[in-house]
């Protein structure tokens, strides 16, 4: 069981984002989500996280699959992946929340070349996290906090 979970909320072009208040990735723009509690499923944990951060009670969500990390070649960590579609925009933003600050972004910002205000593996994520199938396993690896490499949609 991974420890970790994180959602990307996707409401017509554009992301919901939380701009972290600590780390990791203290002042990096990323998905909403947290630890697995003792004995709760990833898809409880990411709804209840996406509740806590947010205040959006979400009935269901998308997996998307699992992103692994290594550091210096060693196995490092891993979370469930999800997102999901909002029908309306529940609020305006920016907003300050105890996690950070909730922005919508739109997408082309997020993947802009120029942009290095967001988590250094949301760029090659984003190129097929809202197709990707249940089963889809991603690879990050680090050296330190720089991202040496990214593998996308391995098949399990």
């Amino acid at each position: 069981m991974l420890p970790y979970t994180i959602c990307f909320l996707k409401y017509k072009n554009q992301i919901l984002l939380l701009n972290r208040m600590k780390a990791p990735w203290m002042g990096n723009w990323n998905g909403v989500g947290g630890k697995l509690e003792p004995n709760e499923t990833p898809e409880a944990c990411i709804l209840r996280e996406v509740e806590e951060e947010t205040g959006i009670v979400l009935e269901t969500v998308s997996a998307r699959g699992e992103m692994h990390w290594t550091n210096f070649g060693e196995a490092n960590s891993g979370m469930y992946v999800y997102t999901a579609e909002l029908t309306e925009r529940p609020f305006q933003t920016p907003i300050a929340t105890a996690e950070g600050i909730l922005d919508f972004k739109p997408l082309d910002w997020i993947l802009a070349e120029a942009n290095t205000g967001v988590v250094n593996n949301l760029k090659p994520l984003f190129e097929s996290v809202f197709s990707a199938e249940p089963d889809s396993r991603y690879l990050a690896a680090y050296e330190g906090n720089k991202l040496v490499q990214f593998c996308k949609k391995i098949k399990r």
